[in-house]
């Protein structure tokens, strides 16, 4: 047998690897080839590999690496005798191979070094504007490279100018797919590192990109980010800067200008709207504008304009509805409410009559209002007590369209006295009849078309459209408190909160909590934005609206209960796995109260432990379910119903649409498919009442006197539960808080044995403001609460 073809005996001798094998005999290498070629070098610890001739049937494999050579470079004084080394598969002996047979010892670096350079190449020859995706992964991959190399072996030869060349080769690329600002950001990055890369152009191919982006943030007016990069450059490279910078800054002082001149000549012409458009716009332009700031105070002063940023348009105006955060958002501001609601108490809510005030009898059993004078403001439909007296019969009366069952099942009489004095008999007494007045001082029906949006409210509509609505303060006058109030509709938080950062708004009404958290961790204390939380939480539930029969059954309700998982859905994928108090999985439709001690989480019962996510027990109560359907179907002798997919319909709400998505996903789990419709915005019903689900935002305030709107025959979650019912009018006739409280606590089981509602869980939403607006209140119920306070200053801090 030849030298040659003997390669397994002659060519690798192996020695002990170790004392404890000292005088075993060495197996010999194997035959075949050991090398992953599946794993990315990326992946794996360092290794070298050798390659034999070509009569050594180029036998491959990785070793360990061999600390012995010169690195990165092999000398050929060191290719004489043999080499000792480690297979990387079995370590425990030290083999020797003569050079003769070594073609190649490839060092793990060059290695790395060479796919770098292999995928910057593969990525060059495609085309990124309509390649980019792939092109970009290539190059990512291929930077992934770079950066261990620089990790592990920064003195590696090429290497510092293979970087440059390919940072230059990425700004390239993004340049030609139009994506300027990521190739400015990687043009930093090599001008940090070579200044004088590409014989010193750099400066001017960077002053052509900063030519692209602010003209592009000027086109789209977004002046705030066209200063933010131009601010940032000339801090970062002062004299040094290109010319470009410059150029765009007297550019953009030059339009800033023109924008206060054209404010100056609107506000002599008294069109203050379009005198506060031109110096908002002045001021996003350039804040330091001179004398903008002084002008800006002047029309505060002369016509106080408010912007209020919202996701949903409020289509109807309704301080009492408990399922539409629009309508409960701009009721106050439309139509004044015949008692109206401040805040939690010590026990309940606290509640004050906008016409004077109310007094209860030591029995409880009479109540009684005494105006405070008589009025001549004709859009005020309270001017005395006989006003008063026909309202509240009509609020009791079965056979009006105003009835409310509360009231009408508590209220006996009522008698005016001396016009401005209003005794009501009471049934029976009540903890707080007050709360069943929230209703509007107008009948609903009194007024239709442009006549219904004077309201009673201290502001008229005077603009409805679809991206924008203009609330007029009534009997105007300059210098008044405040002029006009606008809500202006976005299709999401961040662009609301973008245009609140460069002074286009002024606050926005509602926050989702992991929004909030994300801004919490974002403002300094030199910020010129205040964030709140609203002082009740939203009880967000999945209401039954069909007569899908399998809804009917409460098994099937109970398995929709157990099959999502709710906590998953509110802390991972709402939440974003921020800790925020007050928002908590529920067992029932109450709110829990922001804590235990919440005096207005009356109505929740805390030793009831919402239900845990058990999808096999909800399998099995579906399979429950469909029995005990079939059983009744075949004793009716009917056909046996099935089960179809359900739709749920929910508000054109980012929270609420990855809520209902998850919930797909869980329930497809045990079989039950789901479907989803997205209501038009600003609507929180189905209009064309299709939906079998509705995914519901439930604001209880006052849990005694809502629980019978939410849950009562006419309710937002109306059911025809017995148990329900009943607990409803023992409710009603429970005359003193540990009655109410029982019965609440009665109530909040029912609902949760018969699954009336699937409860999901409660947040607390938050607000944010500009601090110029001011007297906005703390912790407000609702945002516009206190709107008969806010007062307007200039900015008190820069744009940023």
């Amino acid at each position: 047998m030849s030298r040659a073809t003997t390669l397994f005996l002659l060519a690798f001798v192996a020695t002990a690897g170790s004392s404890a094998r000292g005088q075993e005999e060495a197996p010999a290498a194997p035959a075949t080839t050991y090398v992953d070629d599946k794993t990315p070098l990326l992946e794996r610890e360092p290794f070298d590999l050798i390659i034999l001739d070509e009569e050594n049937k180029n036998f491959k494999a990785e070793v360990r690496t061999i600390e012995t050579l010169s690195r990165p470079r092999l000398l050929d004084s060191e290719r004489k005798g043999k080499l000792e080394f480690r297979f990387l598969y079995d370590d425990a002996f030290l083999y020797e191979v003569e050079w003769i047979h070594l073609v190649n010892v490839d060092f793990f670096e060059n290695r790395l070094f060479r796919e770098a350079q292999r995928l910057a190449g593969e990525a060059k020859k495609l085309d990124p504007v309509t390649n980019f995706v792939q092109t970009e992964a290539l190059l990512d991959e291929s930077y992934r490279y770079y950066m261990r190399m620089k990790a592990e072996y920064p003195k590696h030869p090429g290497l510092e100018a293979a970087i440059d060349a390919f940072l230059y080769q990425d700004l390239s690329t993004l340049y030609r797919a139009d994506r300027f600002a990521e190739s400015l950001s990687v043009m930093e990055q090599l001008y940090k590192r070579n200044p004088g890369y590409n014989g010193g152009r750099l400066k001017d191919a960077m002053g052509k990109l900063v030519n692209e982006i602010v003209d592009d943030y000027v086109e789209r007016k977004d002046y705030r980010s066209a200063r933010i990069v131009l601010d940032r450059l000339a801090e970062k490279y002062g004299g040094q800067q290109p010319t470009t910078i410059q150029q765009w800054r007297v550019t953009l002082n030059k339009l800033a200008g023109e924008k206060l001149a054209a404010a100056k000549k609107h506000l002599d012409a008294e069109e203050y709207r379009e005198a506060i458009e031109e110096i908002r716009q002045a001021l996003d332009i350039s804040p330091k504008v001179p004398g903008g700031k002084d002008l800006e105070l002047v029309l505060a002063e002369t016509y106080p304009q408010i912007i209020v940023g919202v996701t949903q348009p409020a289509l109807s105006y309704d301080s009492g509805r408990l399922d539409n955060w629009a309508a409960r958002r701009t009721g106050r501001l439309v139509h004044r409410t015949l008692i109206e609601f401040l805040g939690a108490g010590s026990e309940g809510g606290e509640y004050e009559f906008p016409g004077g005030l109310i007094e209860r009898s030591p029995d409880g059993r009479t109540m009684t209002f005494r105006m405070q004078q008589f009025t001549e403001d004709s859009s005020t439909p309270i001017a005395s007590g006989y006003d008063l007296s026909r309202r509240l019969l009509e609020l009791a009366s079965p056979r009006s369209l105003e009835y409310r069952e509360g009231w009408g099942s508590l209220a006996t009489g009522v008698a005016v006295d001396n016009v401005l004095k209003v005794d009501v008999n009471l049934r029976r007494s009540h903890v707080l009849p007050q709360a069943l007045l929230r209703v509007p001082m107008a009948p609903s029906q009194q007024k239709e078309g442009a006549e219904a949006l004077e309201g009673t409210g201290s502001f008229r509509v005077d603009i409805q459209g679809d991206s924008e609505t203009r609330f007029m303060q009534k009997g105007f006058t300059p210098g008044s408190r405040l002029a006009e109030l606008i809500e202006r509709r976005f299709d999401d938080a961040n662009g609301a909160l973008n245009a609140l950062r460069r002074g286009q708004i002024d606050v926005i009404d509602r926050l989702f909590p992991s929004d909030a958290a994300r801004l919490k961790e974002q403002l300094g204390r030199d910020s010129d934005l205040v964030l709140q939380p609203y002082s009740l939480p939203t009880v967000h539930v999945l209401v039954p609206k069909s007569d899908h029969p399998f809804l009917s059954n409460r098994n099937f309700r109970r398995a929709l209960v157990f099959g999502i998982d709710r906590h998953r859905i509110l802390h991972e994928e709402l939440l974003g796995g921020a800790d925020i108090p007050g928002c908590r999985i529920l067992s029932g439709p109450f709110p829990a109260g922001l804590d235990q001690t919440d005096p207005l989480g009356y109505a929740y019962d805390h030793t009831l432990e919402p239900r845990d996510w058990r999808p096999r027990l909800a399998k099995l109560l579906t399979i429950i379910a469909e029995k005990e359907l079939t059983t009744k179907s075949e004793r009716l002798e009917e056909e046996p119903p099935k089960l179809t997919p359900l739709l749920i319909a929910h508000p054109a709400t980012e929270s609420a649409r990855n809520t209902c998505q998850a919930i797909i996903t869980h329930l497809s789990l045990i079989g039950i498919e789901i479907k989803v419709k997205e209501l038009p915005p600003g609507e929180t019903t189905d209009p064309d009442n299709e939906c079998d689900l509705l995914y519901t935002e439930i604001a209880i305030w006052e849990p005694v006197a809502d629980a019978r709107r939410l849950l009562g025959m006419k309710g937002v979650a109306a059911t025809d539960s017995p148990y329900v019912g009943q607990a409803l009018r023992r409710l009603d006739a429970a005359e003193n808080w540990g009655d109410v409280r029982d019965q609440l606590v009665a109530l909040h089981h029912a609902a949760h044995n018969e699954v009336s509602v699937i409860p999901l869980w409660q947040t607390v939403d938050f607000f944010v403001y500009n601090k110029r607006l001011r007297n906005i209140g703390e912790q407000p119920v609702w945002l516009y609460q206190y709107v008969d306070q806010w007062r307007l200053g200039a900015q008190t801090a820069q744009r940023k």
